[in-house]
C-alpha cells in the first residue's frame, strides 16, 4: 500500500486517516515465525499520518487474523493479533546515513517523492509481535509417538513405558563423587 504523504508535506493538512488492508505474499520469503501461517483476510492497518511540527508521525493499529495448525497435535489454530506500529517518516536525503536507516531502523520510513510504502515493515513487525509457538491450548499434550493419535482425545492404548536395554550400562556405572552405600 502506498501512502500518498504530500499533503502533509505541503502544509496543505495536518493529519491524514488511514485505513488500509494489505494482502502478504509470503511464499517462500516467510520469516521464519511465520512459516506455515495463513492471513485470509489480510493485515489491517487503521490510523494517521501527523505533521508534528517539522517531521511526520505514522501511528497505525495492525489487526491480522491469521489461520495455523498447533505444533504439538497439528491441529487446525485461528487467532487474532493486534498490536500498534509507530514510525517516524523522514524525506529521502534529509538524514545522514539514510541507507543503513532505511534498511536497520525500527523507527523511520523514508518518503520518496512525498509517498512511502510500509507493506514490508508491517510484516516485519508482525514476525516479532506473532507467538514464538502456536498451541491449541496451552497445555495441549500433543501425540501419541508411537501411533500418532492426539493425547487430547483420550488414550491410545500404546506402550507409554519403553525400556531400551542400550542404557542399561548406565546403571552398572560408579561415579567418583557419588556417595557410598548407593
Amino acid at each position: 500500500m502506498t501512502i500518498d504523504l504530500t499533503p502533509l508535506l505541503s502544509g496543505e493538512r495536518s493529519e491524514i486517516a488511514l485505513d488500509f488492508t494489505v494482502m502478504p505474499e509470503l511464499g517462500d520469503d516467510a520469516p521464519f515465525a511465520l512459516v506455515g501461517i495463513r492471513f485470509p483476510d489480510g493485515i489491517r492497518a487503521v490510523g494517521k499520518a501527523t505533521d508534528n511540527a517539522g517531521y511526520i508521525s505514522l501511528q497505525l493499529t495492525i489487526t491480522v487474523p491469521w489461520q495455523g495448525e498447533c505444533v504439538r497435535c497439528l491441529a487446525p489454530v485461528d487467532g487474532l493479533l493486534s498490536f500498534p506500529f509507530k514510525r517516524t517518516v523522514a524525506v529521502k536525503g534529509t538524514l545522514e546515513n539514510e541507507e543503513e536507516v532505511a534498511d536497520y531502523s525500527e523507527e523511520y520510513l523514508i518518503a520518496e517523492n512525498g509517498r512511502i510504502t510500509p507493506d514490508r515493515e508491517i510484516i516485519d513487525s508482525i514476525t516479532f509481535e506473532f507467538p514464538a509457538q502456536v498451541l491449541c491450548t496451552p497445555d495441549c499434550p500433543g501425540l501419541c509417538p508411537r501411533c500418532g493419535k492426539p493425547k487430547r482425545d483420550g488414550d491410545c492404548g500404546c506402550e507409554t513405558d519403553r525400556h531400551d536395554p542400550r542404557w542399561d550400562v548406565l546403571k552398572t556405572m560408579k561415579f567418583p563423587d557419588e556417595p557410598q552405600g548407593k
